[in-house]
């Protein structure tokens, strides 16, 4: 078995590093940590909340979005990121007798191997997929030329990690952990839908 795990949100708990930068960039929004992200789980996008709850312009909004790309995979913010209880094991179990990678939508592909690096966690993985912001999970994963199957699983935490994974033929499971809320993931009809991604353990070994 093959198993495909997104990073942010999955692996990963990014939210307090988007937080954290909204806020720097956005110096009068007045949302707590838990109202950002209900808002983001709702799938409101930075655009609708900057304008409809800012009442940020075209030309704002647009220089909020060219900062938020320059600086959100800076290390300085990247350092607020931890892993999620349990995924050290998770991947360490699964490496032993399964091949797994990571595919993320990450812009710099040497900042996210900086990073695994220093969580510990990149030698489990056989290879490292980072689409730089240019191309699908999907056309990615099949430029690598990697052998997967219908019995193997992509893992993320949002409709378009579910896309993915159904235009690639493999089981696809949604976590709850990330960036998006169950009423939101189910829109895509994932196999499953989990609170966290060490629950697909149970998953794997039921007959």
């Amino acid at each position: 078995m093959s198993v495909f795990f997104d990073l942010d949100g999955t692996l990963l708990d990014a939210r307090q590093r988007l937080y954290s930068l909204f806020i720097e960039l956005v110096p009068t929004a007045q949302l707590s940590f838990d109202e950002y992200w209900e808002h983001k789980r709702r799938q409101f996008s930075h655009e609708e909340m900057l304008r409809d709850m800012y009442d940020y312009d075209a030309a704002q909004i647009t220089l909020f979005q060219d900062t938020w790309m320059q600086q959100i995979e800076q290390p300085e913010w990247l350092a607020l990121d931890t892993l999620y209880g349990g995924v050290e094991g998770l991947l360490a179990r699964l490496s032993a007798s399964s091949t797994i990678y990571l595919v993320t939508a990450r812009q710099s592909e040497e900042k996210v191997l900086i990073q695994l690096r220093q969580l510990g966690i990149l030698t489990y993985f056989t290879d490292v997929l980072v689409t730089r912001q240019e191309r699908q999970k999907s056309e990615l994963v099949k430029s690598r030329k990697i052998g997967f199957s219908e019995k193997d699983w992509l893992i993320g935490d949002t409709g378009k990690d579910i896309l993915a994974g159904k235009e690639l033929g493999m089981k696809t499971a949604a976590v709850l952990s990330g960036f998006r809320n169950r009423e939101a993931l189910l829109k895509y009809e994932p196999d499953i839908i989990v609170e966290r991604v060490h629950d697909m353990e149970a998953v794997w070994m039921s007959p």
